[in-house]
């Protein structure tokens, strides 16, 4: 009996101890920090304007603050700040001060080996505060190589959430694409384009930091100072590498679906593309590689052939559709079920869109995702979710869910890949995909049955009709009243914005009659178009800067490290909030 009292007391002092762990998670509101922007100027002599952009919330506290420790030879001057367009105004700076004694206020909090740029909370509600300020010497030289190691971001302190960052660096000049730039202490990007180093975070920051290295040729900057400790570049290098460690980046969803012999030779075609021609690799790729899936007897949907279908095939259902455009390759792209989904939730009075005024700007259109739904396809649950994320109150502008769609583009495409392997997985359950027993059967891995056959001849056929009346100039017997499902697939071949001007074009009154039966206007699907375009154009514009570069010349940040760098640091355990 008393071995089994004790157990139980451990039990529960263990269980107490985690209470009371867990309470302050509990009780303690987070300060939200939803971006954080700089964009920097390097000036000839290797100084630096800094304007930093914060989109914030506060939850508790009296102040927003930057940590500038471990300055070197450098200076902070010309300190201003601004709160949504209204300049605050400078004064001697207590940390111990109320919230209303520092509204409207900013200052400088002087600590041990550097300051803290510090302005007020007039209250807890949404701002944004655009910091400016300059860095003396924010470029040094070494015995080899101009350079920056400079803590651009600290991590934030325990009481504030921290989602997203980008940096822009411009100079007197327009950096070339194989400047050598890295990233540490984040898991993101950074890499030359466009002739500016771009860095960007990849998932929230949580308690990482933003240090950024470049080495730029001897002269580039005039009058540099210098650091003993720093005799090369290399002992900044070093010195920076000092506990970094890489993260795992999922680089590309065609990539991960290639066969071994076709990720070796997208490998090589990667390193030496500047050797030989792209379509070279391609064509190689093409005739060595071994299709996943295929046609019994090598049979395929014969595309010149194939008659126009106008009926809605798949049994209308839009992910079988989707799953089948990949599986016979008629044009599949990852984010083009995303205008389908959106229009399947509208009929379905799930979402809407609506005016909003907010009485800071011109009313515009939003989806409406306040009703919050249920869903029961996974992935319509998965992209609602990002989208509401997105959208952080709800009402979801094109270009909240654009900046999410950039900085989380694996977390993105991710989902529309996870349908179409859902929805293969499913038929190979019902056997219509199965594997081959015999090698004379076809070149293919998998075979797909007929019925999977018959149903994407009649889907390509649907293509061939769209491609045919986007032509038309003239009217013709047509089953209008079905035209928003073949809006739905419309979406999936990425021809949506034609088949939808056509339809006003040809069928205006009768189009309007049937959209509003469905909830919908003429303008709900332009603004569907526009979102979903803006939206996976940002996310595949981010994935292929990020994947241009390469370690050393830009690409892939590292987590850690960057312990060779100035600025950063503070006094209340990061930076944030206080």
């Amino acid at each position: 009996m008393p071995f089994l009292i004790g157990r139980f007391m451990r039990k529960r002092n263990l269980l107490l101890f985690i209470i009371l762990m867990l309470f302050p998670v509990l009780v303690f509101a987070k300060n939200d920090i939803y971006s954080k922007n700089a964009d920097i100027y390097i000036n000839k002599d290797g100084s630096a304007n800094v304007t930093e952009t914060w989109d914030v919330k506060g939850q508790d506290g009296t102040e927003w603050y930057i940590p500038l420790t471990n300055l070197g030879q450098s200076e902070i001057l010309n300190y201003t700040v601004s709160m949504d367009g209204k300049d605050l105004r400078f004064k001697s700076w207590n940390i111990d001060e109320s919230i209303s004694q520092k509204a409207g206020y900013y200052g400088i909090n002087y600590v041990n080996n550097g300051m803290e740029l510090c302005f007020g909370k007039t209250d807890y509600k949404r701002h944004t505060f655009v910091i400016k300020y300059t860095i003396t010497n924010f470029v040094f030289t070494t015995s080899d190589a101009d350079v920056i190691s400079w803590r651009i971001f600290e991590y934030q302190n325990s009481s504030t959430n921290w989602e997203n960052f980008t940096v822009n660096i411009k100079s007197f000049y327009s950096f070339p694409d194989t400047l050598d730039v890295w990233g540490y202490g984040y898991k993101g990007y950074a890499y030359v384009k466009d002739g500016m180093i771009q860095m960007s975070n990849e998932g929230d920051m949580g308690t990482n930091y933003v240090v950024l290295q470049a080495k730029f040729p001897k002269g580039t900057f005039e009058n540099l100072v210098t650091y003993s400790q720093f005799e090369t570049f290399d002992d900044v290098k070093d010195m920076n590498d000092e506990g970094k460690f890489d993260y795992d980046y999922d680089l590309d969803n065609e990539y991960s679906n290639l066969s071994t012999l076709g990720k070796i030779w997208y490998i090589i075609k990667n390193i030496i593309s500047t050797v030989f021609p792209f379509a070279l690799f391609v064509w190689i790729a093409v005739m060595c590689t071994k299709p996943e899936f295929g046609y019994k007897d090598n049979k395929k949907i014969d595309k010149n052939n194939t008659p126009m279908f106008r009926d809605i095939p798949c049994n209308k259902d839009i992910y079988y559709a989707n799953t089948l455009i990949y599986l016979n390759k008629f044009g599949y792209k990852e984010g083009n079920i995303i205008g389908a989904i959106i229009l399947k939730w509208i009929k379905e009075d799930k979402v809407r869109y609506i005016k909003r005024n907010d009485g800071t700007r011109k009313e515009e259109s939003v989806l409406d995702l306040t009703s919050k739904p249920e869903f029961t396809e996974k992935v319509e649950q998965e992209l609602f979710d990002i989208m509401y994320k997105a959208s952080e109150d709800g009402y979801l502008e094109s270009k909240e869910l654009e900046k999410y769609c950039r900085n989380h583009y694996s977390k993105f495409f991710s989902i529309f890949t996870r349908q179409v392997n859902d929805k293969i997985n499913s038929l190979e359950a019902e056997g219509k995909i199965y594997k081959k027993i015999n090698k004379k059967d076809t070149k293919a891995k998998k075979i797909m049955d007929e019925s999977i056959y018959e149903d994407s001849q009649r889907l390509f056929g649907l293509k061939l009709f769209f491609n045919e009346f986007a032509k038309m100039d003239t009217k013709e017997t047509l089953e209008v009243k079905i035209w928003d499902e073949y809006l739905m697939f419309a979406y999936l071949f990425g021809m949506a914005d034609k088949v939808s001007k056509q339809l006003k074009n040809l069928y205006p009154e009768y189009i309007e009659q049937e959209l509003e039966r469905n909830n919908l206007d003429l303008n709900t699907l332009v603004l569907i178009n526009s979102m979903t375009t803006r939206s996976v154009n940002a996310a595949s514009a981010a994935r292929s800067a990020a994947q241009s570069y390469s370690s050393g010349g830009g690409g892939f940040s590292s987590g850690g490290g960057g312990g060779g760098s100035f600025g950063g640091g503070g006094s209340s355990g990061g930076g944030g909030s206080r």
